[in-house]
């Protein structure tokens, strides 16, 4: 069995400390010759400034962090579950072990370690790399002495850069040459990087909107001009002055009767082009990262906007799931297992469950008809087609109610409840769980009856057997009456089980062979 190696982090505490005291806005003043030296440089491999602006613009741009919340927070609110590989017990062992890993497993963030959770949490770290490409995180293992944990510390990708084709990390705030990554120490989540060229939809959004805002700053109030017939700097003059002031000091001004000032044109209001860009850009962002318009964008236009954007981000959820799922398998399962066992080879498997949008009735007509026709289901691909995790070990099992025995009711007459249909799904539910209920409940009151009947069935001379139903028969109606309480229900199960006895005696005796048959003819029941 190995042992983990990794017991405590390379980026330490003080390294959190140095690099917070030298923050700075890198989205201050940018430019777009700025930014496009910060995404050369990105792809060249040094990632700090263009990570570090990256994050800042998810933060602050009110649609960025939209869409990428209706984007990523859905795959974290997803189950998940271990799968074996095969039936055997090795197997089982190894989903026993991945089970307790993920359970109690812990994420942090290693610039606020406030920040705490388990495997959603880790997720929705790990579904950073859908902006930023890469996300990144420190395994510390945790043994114990009944199993193994760990911590997931979440580094940004400003500590990293990727000059040689893999990410490795940067020693020291001031280093350009990073270290290698330990194998089975990191874990690194690649995605899209959707932030590169959202990045570039923020600046040709910025501009616009920074100019439109100087507009409504300058013009958005109207300018106030006082003319007057008397003399410049005369008493009458700095009266009118006065006032004026008073209702604004931006744009106002005094000026004689004859004077003539001609404004500068700037355009009217109703035809400005910040706008059109301003939306512009918003909705190339929320192309890049949901696939169509927000549905609020979209709801001026129709709701088919809004039906596709819900139909890319059902798909986007599904690629995002398979993403955690082969990160986790790789980078995760097959370390737990090694560590465990000692053996390089999982037979369980981590996997998060993507919501499937099935027409349930149809699947399940489709699947009663190929099992009434012989054709073999597997029990795994219907729990993953209905997304039903598989039940963990000494789960209680969920069991259909047991069918009510085909006996007379009434000297033959209709059963209950048999043309009447039922008004809905909840009402069915609800009926079968009073029903398991009751089940429960009068087998209890019947015990003395049942138990007795056992025995009776058990005994393999049929003439004693007679004897005894016979006898049973006779004594029904005290059994009953000391069992259960209600006159109605006494009624009602004597009927049942007098039927029912003098029913399956009969079947009995059709169906032994003569030589088994008693000599004497069967009393009647």
């Amino acid at each position: 069995m190995a042992t983990p190696k990794k017991r405590t982090p390379a980026f330490a505490a003080g390294r959190a400390k140095q690099h917070i005291l030298s923050r700075f806005n890198p989205i201050s003043g940018l430019t777009p010759r700025r930014l496009s030296a910060y995404l050369d440089s990105f792809d060249q491999g040094y990632l700090r400034n263009a990570a570090e602006t990256f994050a800042k613009i998810a933060e602050r741009d009110d649609q960025v962090i939209t869409c990428a919340t209706k984007r990523l927070r859905p795959a974290s609110r997803l189950n998940w579950e271990i799968l074996p590989v095969d039936d055997s017990p090795a197997a089982a062992r190894h989903k026993q072990i991945l089970e307790e890993f993920y359970n109690n497993l812990q994420a942090t963030h290693v610039l606020d370690e406030d920040e705490r959770g388990g495997v959603r949490l880790l997720i929705r770290q790990m579904l950073t790399a859908v902006g930023m490409r890469w996300a990144v995180h420190e395994i510390v293992w945790k043994p114990q002495s009944d199993g193994l944990t760990a911590e997931f510390r979440f580094v940004p990708l400003q500590f990293f850069e990727h000059r040689t084709g893999r990410l490795r990390f940067l020693p020291s705030e001031l280093a350009l040459d990073g270290i290698d990554l330990e194998p089975g120490g990191w874990m690194v989540t690649t995605g899209d990087g959707l932030m590169r060229a959202t990045s570039i939809a923020y600046m040709f959004k910025s501009m616009p909107l920074k100019a439109w805002v100087t507009y409504c700053e300058k013009f958005g109030i109207p300018g106030i001009h006082a003319k007057t017939d008397a003399q410049k700097d005369s008493p009458e003059w700095a009266a009118l002055v006065e006032a004026v002031g008073g209702f604004g000091e931006d744009l106002a001004l005094v000026t004689n009767q004859g004077a003539s000032i001609e404004p500068i044109a700037t355009g009217s209001a109703s035809n400005q082009p910040h706008p059109a860009l301003v939306e512009r850009m918003d909705r190339a962002i929320s192309r890049i990262w949901v696939g169509g318009d927000l549905a609020t964008m979209s709801a001026g236009q129709g709701s088919v906007g809004s039906q596709a954007q819900t139909e890319d981000l059902s798909k986007l959820e599904e690629d995002d799931a398979a993403l955690i799922s082969d990160t986790l398998q790789q980078y995760v399962d097959r370390w737990v297992i090694k560590y465990r066992t000692g053996l390089d080879k999982p037979l369980a498997y981590f996997r998060l469950l993507p919501t499937r949008k099935v027409d349930t009735d149809r699947e399940l007509k489709v699947d009663e008809m190929l099992i009434r026709s012989g054709v073999g289901i597997g029990k795994n691909d219907l729990r993953e087609r209905y997304g039903r995790a598989q039940p963990d070990a000494g789960d209680e099992l969920a069991i259909a109610p047991a069918a009510a025995p085909a006996l007379p009711f009434g000297g033959g007459g209709p059963r209950p409840f048999a043309n009447e249909r039922v008004p809905d799904a909840r009402f069915e539910l609800f009926r079968a769980q009073a029903l398991r209920r009751l089940n429960r409940a009068q087998a209890e009151a019947l015990r003395p009856l049942t138990d007795r009947l056992s025995e009776i069935l058990g005994i393999e001379d049929a003439s004693t057997q007679d004897a005894a139903l016979l006898k049973l028969q006779n004594d029904l109606p005290g059994i009953l009456k000391t069992s259960v309480k209600d006159p109605e229900l006494v009624a009602a199960w004597e009927e049942i089980f007098g039927a029912a006895l003098a029913s399956g005696a009969a079947e009995a005796a059709s169906t032994r062979s003569p030589q088994a048959r008693p000599a004497t003819a069967r009393p009647p029941l």
